[in-house]
């Protein structure tokens, strides 16, 4: 279980970029000006004769705070000596903003010589990281009861992690008190206290049940989150969902900026976005949830369990963990059930408040058994995150006009040998067959889309559509041709009563003609039916955009029955076992 490793590297890290770095240039010039500090870089104004020091003690705090485990490079570039500080901020600095790229990056290629440490068939690995020489024992109990020996960086993040923890729980028993940098409860948990910030001022019941006030806490590790994820209301399968979020060209749009205050507009008007997009989700879809019997492990942790190890009381837990949030990058985890629904949000509020810098987000989300190790999790979502970006620039023809590259791919693991998200597109989803293309998946969704995709499996789960039928389409797709598909597609739905086989031929003539027809226009000559030529059921055809005359035939319905398990009627759920 790495989870306590990730959150507190990635709470010293933050730390280290939002606070540390700005208090730094400010020691050595108390008028150095900050023109970003946030997602793991900085960009910072001082003394010509003070740079230099600044980028060295930067780098000696990095090296201080992870014991040695991550470092940081700086670049240095003077600018224009007739420029006053006064002009600084609109004055036209293209050049000199292009160069610091280019230093910045020949060091980076250029890294420091690393002497090898030695080796010695006695000197025991790090049990986390198996990179490092282990030097002791975690003072904090392991999960299962393992004894385990770490290196000194595996144990400097485990020691974050549990003092992050504390203050998360401080912090959560008087939100209205807390705000960025008011304490140094809050300077040391930065994330944290400005979730909690936000959650206060746009859901302040957040943190009341009943209208008594609660203390949500933190899921002590990945164990405790999977208990506390089967354990919410509408919880549905045993599963968790891993949200990976990064921004769309976010690096070639700052380089395109000219001047300082562009640049720190920028810069904080994404930072705000992504912040107020998890806020607003966690409000929405991630309340605390109440949890029995876990009080004690909790407890225990801080030495205070009581003998026989029966739990003192009942506890709120945050369903979720934030593994990662900066400039506009953002990780959490969370249960199954929860994962899509808190995708769309964040993805949907980013875009309305990045809208004036043009922000928007690709997203990719990977549900996976409780018991999956995480590292493969991650690796998943990073590889389904990466495809949304790649193919929203293939599929331009899906756009609608509106300059919103948002996407969101997902990936359901089913089993132990589940392959990344790119080789089963190639292998299981897509078919080339003469001049014609076949695709069982539209994946990645447009944010219309997939709303429209989910509120389908609400209306299909209020019916109890049988879990049967659903099974024979996805067979059926997956044959992805125009004639066993076709027969055997047809004949599942012939199966269905007739409300259930009204709503799912409506809603794929609906869906096409909202969404697939180019320009959102019917074919010629399409009757009175719109849409109607172009579905052979389950398919869509469509004519692919230029001269080459390729046929396409695609289709949801197969991304329906993937995500069926994973989405809550809204009221009045009425499931089909059959």
């Amino acid at each position: 279980d790495r989870l306590r490793e990730i959150r507190g590297a990635s709470s010293i890290l933050d730390r280290l970029n939002r606070e540390i770095m700005g208090a730094i240039a400010r020691d050595l010039d108390p008028n150095a000006q900050v023109v970003y500090a946030n997602g793991g870089s900085g960009l910072f104004l001082l003394a010509e004769d003070k740079a230099e020091e600044f980028v060295r003690r930067v780098q000696a705090k990095y090296r201080e705070e992870t014991r040695g485990g991550a470092t940081v490079t700086g670049a240095v570039q003077r600018l224009p000596a007739e420029l006053t500080e006064q002009d600084l901020e609109q004055a036209n600095l293209h050049q000199q903003l292009d160069l610091l790229r280019y230093k910045l990056r020949r060091a980076k290629e250029c890294p420091p010589a690393i002497v090898a440490l030695p080796s010695h068939p006695l000197l025991q690995l790090c049990d986390s990281c198996g990179l490092a020489y282990a030097t002791g024992q975690s003072p904090w109990r392991e999960p299962r009861g393992e004894e385990q020996r770490y290196c000194s960086v595996c144990l400097q993040k485990r020691r974050e992690d549990a003092q992050i923890k504390k203050s998360i729980e401080r912090m959560a028993a008087r939100p209205q008190e807390v705000s960025p940098g008011s304490d140094e409860e809050a300077k040391r948990a930065v994330l944290w206290a400005n979730l909690i910030y936000r959650l206060n001022r746009i859901a302040p019941d957040y943190f009341l049940e009943d209208g008594k006030p609660i203390v949500p806490k933190r899921p002590r590790d990945i164990d405790t989150l999977c208990f506390v994820a089967s354990a919410g209301r509408g919880s549905i399968r045993d599963y968790l969902g891993l949200i990976y979020a990064d921004g769309n060209g976010m690096g070639s749009r700052i380089e395109k900026l000219s001047t300082l205050g562009e640049i720190e507009k920028f810069a904080r008007s994404i930072d705000d976005a992504i912040y107020k997009a998890l806020a607003s989700a966690v409000a929405r879809y991630l309340s605390p949830v109440h949890v029995s019997g876990l009080l004690a492990e909790e407890d225990e942790e801080n030495g205070q369990a009581e003998q026989g190890g029966q739990p003192q009381k009942d506890g709120y837990f945050f369903p979720f963990d934030v593994l990662l949030l900066g400039g506009d990058d953002l990780m959490l985890l969370t249960s199954g059930d929860r994962a899509l629904s808190v995708a769309l949000e964040v993805a949907r509020v980013f875009r309305a408040e990045a809208h004036e810098q043009q922000g928007t987000l690709s997203v990719g989300v990977v549900f996976a058994p409780l018991k999956y190790p995480f590292g493969l999790l991650h690796d998943l979502a990073e590889n389904a995150l990466r495809f949304a970006k790649k193919q929203a620039r293939l599929d331009q023809w899906r756009d609608a006009g509106d300059g919103d590259d948002t996407r969101i791919n997902f990936l359901v693991v089913a089993g132990a040998s589940t392959h990344e998200f790119d080789y089963l597109y190639k292998t299981a989803y897509c078919r080339h067959e003469a001049n014609a293309e076949f695709r069982a998946t539209l994946r990645p969704y447009r944010l219309p889309e997939l709303e429209d995709l989910l509120q389908a499996i609400r209306e299909a789960k209020r019916l109890g559509f049988p879990r049967s039928k659903l099974h024979q389409l996805r067979e059926a797709i997956l044959k992805m041709n125009r004639t066993s598909t076709v027969l055997e597609a047809l004949a599942a739905l012939q199966g269905c009563r007739d409300q259930e086989r009204e709503f799912l031929l409506r809603w794929l003539y609906g869906f096409n003609q909202r969404y697939l027809l180019q320009n959102g226009q019917p074919a010629k000559g399409a009757g009175n039916i719109q849409g109607f030529p172009r579905v052979i059921f389950p398919w869509s055809h469509l004519q692919a955009p230029g001269q080459s005359g390729r046929e396409i035939y695609l289709t949801p319905l197969l991304d329906l029955v993937e995500l069926y398990d994973f989405v809550a009627a809204q009221e009045g759920e009425r499931e089909s076992e059959d």
